[in-house]
């Protein structure tokens, strides 16, 4: 944990503690008007409440990146924060203790004063070390290492701009990349680090961590690509505003003092919500397999003396971050179905078992994956995952796909509701268009979406 964090942590612990401390004060010597004193109930309560806001502030990525912050932000986040803690604390520690309040305006008068004391404490503090940070940032003494890529020209005025301007960005141009060719730009400030084909090395050779990219309308070539790679390394991708319009997806505006660049958004989850979608997976998955026992018994049964064989089929699937894993899945083929190489299924394959296309159409055979769920090499919704034979094939033709491996696969996902088993790599291809749109639209309540479709196509038994 850096310096930067814990100052943070520690911040935000001491100004809790201090606003309970305040509060408790103020309850005991002006709401029920007895002697304030220091007691165990202060004392417990204090690491409490600490611990509360703590958990609070963590699920709500407070120190995920503590660099990159603004006073607008800080004020704006820590607000909303202490509106729902501070009603989360009322209604779990403040209303139950009733017999200590005369009426329901001492209620009030509690709240308000708690939310008062703690948003006040807790956003000076913040404040302060947020003034601190952004004037390290501003004065250079704090910076991001940053490629410009464009065209010439473009990259020309960027680096001009940039370094016009009274305050810093925090940007430290390491260089730049042409992404019309690797012709050299006449400045001599700026090096040439290598031609766009070069990108990924580029980025972890000089542990890039921000990305400019400004061209003007004519050339957009090979854009979309140039910002997948940038969004699948995590470095932060801002574009001039001329550039809007050749974009797709979310963006958001970010202003830079007198200098606008629009930010792409990130593909992932706040931390909060995927606590939910992990807990969520965690709870689901052991009560599938708990209520499901009995009729998972019943298809192993019939699979077991359907066909020789295993019951269960294991098969080697790149998840999150690449990495390998083994999906398991009800047989739903004969054995050695796959003896020279890796073959998708089809309509009338005659490799699937009798009882296989009953499963396949009612995807019975995806019901073990709820183990790959629960110990968390899977989610219930992300995008399906394939064996590396078929994902470089894919890649070829689509790199954006390397998208989905930011985040675990799913035993279902929107491509499966929309489009459903692809037989061929341009099938593949096509039900990675609404992966790629899941993933641009992140949330809970599209995960519920996914999850309601999926069971309605179960129930009519429209799975192939």
């Amino acid at each position: 944990m850096n310096t930067e964090r814990l100052k943070r942590i520690l911040s935000d612990l001491t100004s809790a503690s201090i606003a309970w401390v305040l509060f408790f004060y103020y309850r005991k010597t002006k709401i029920e008007n007895y002697n304030f004193e220091i007691s165990e109930t202060l004392i417990y309560g204090v690491i409490g409440v600490s611990l509360f806001w703590l958990i609070i502030y963590l699920l709500s990525g407070n120190y995920e990146d503590v660099k990159r912050v603004s006073r607008i932000n800080e004020l704006y986040r820590t607000f909303i924060q202490t509106i729902i803690g501070c009603l989360l604390i009322f209604f779990f520690l403040i209303i139950d203790d009733i017999e200590n309040y005369k009426n329901y305006t001492f209620y009030y008068q509690a709240i308000f004063v708690l939310t008062s004391f703690h948003f006040l404490i807790t956003f000076f503090t913040r404040f302060i070390i947020t003034s601190s940070m952004v004037r390290k940032i501003q004065s250079n003494q704090i910076a991001f290492n940053t490629i410009l890529i464009g065209d010439e020209k473009s990259i020309a005025e960027t680096y001009q701009l940039l370094n016009s301007l009274s305050r810093s960005t925090g940007n430290k141009v390491i260089g730049y990349i042409n992404s019309e060719d690797n012709q050299e730009i006449n400045n001599s400030e700026l090096e040439n680090l290598g031609n766009i084909q070069q990108l990924e090395k580029i980025i972890k050779k000089n542990k890039i961590e921000e990305a400019i990219i400004s061209c003007n309308k004519k050339n957009t070539k090979n854009l979309t690509e140039i910002i997948n790679t940038l969004i699948y390394h995590n470095i932060i991708t801002k574009v001039t505003p001329s550039m809007v319009d050749v974009l797709a997806g979310k963006v958001k505006m970010q202003s830079l003092f007198n200098v606008s660049l629009i930010e792409i958004q990130q593909i992932k989850m706040t931390i909060f919500q995927s606590f939910i979608k992990r807990t969520i997976d965690i709870v689901f998955s052991m009560c599938a397999l708990i209520i499901l026992c009995p009729f998972l018994i019943i298809i192993s049964i019939i699979i077991k003396y359907g066909s020789s064989g295993p019951i269960f089929y294991y098969q080697k699937r790149l998840g999150l971050n690449r990495k390998t894993f083994n999906i398991i899945k009800f047989r739903s083929m004969y054995v050695n179905a796959e003896k020279d190489k890796p073959l998708l299924s089809s309509k009338g394959d005659t490799r699937i078992t009798s009882w296989g296309k009953i499963m396949r159409k009612y995807r019975l055979d995806e019901l073990p994956q709820f183990y790959n769920v629960l110990i968390g090499e899977m989610s219930i919704i992300g995008p399906r995952p394939e064996r590396e034979f078929f994902a470089k094939k894919i890649l070829l033709k689509a790199p954006h796909y390397k998208l989905i491996y930011k985040l675990k696969p799913g035993i279902t996902s929107w491509g499966m509701v929309k489009f459903g088993y692809a037989e061929n790599i341009d099938e593949m291809i096509s039900r990675l268009r609404y992966d790629i749109i899941y993933l641009e639209n992140l949330s809970l309540f599209n995960d519920f979406k996914v999850f309601i479709l999926t069971i309605l196509i179960v129930l009519q038994g429209r799975g192939k």
